[in-house]
């Protein structure tokens, strides 16, 4: 009896806490703060706001040194 009101009360719970957790905790603050610390993902943020403001070339500056040597 007790295994059947633990999981029924423990699965619902922990799934719950989890979701949050996963929405407003830990993972947004994490990947924010990933995010603002990666070069390349701030050149990549640059290199598209460059894009759709119609400055191509500076865009592609940018992102030549990502590229490798092709």
């Amino acid at each position: 009896m007790f295994m059947v009101v633990f999981l029924a009360t423990y699965l619902p719970l922990a799934t719950i806490i989890g979701w949050l957790d996963y929405k407003k905790g830990a993972v947004p603050t994490g990947s924010a703060l990933g995010a603002k610390v990666s070069p390349w993902t701030r050149d990549l943020a640059t290199a598209l706001i460059l894009i759709s403001e119609g400055k191509g070339k500076e865009a592609k500056k940018i992102l030549e040194k990502w590229a490798g040597s092709t």
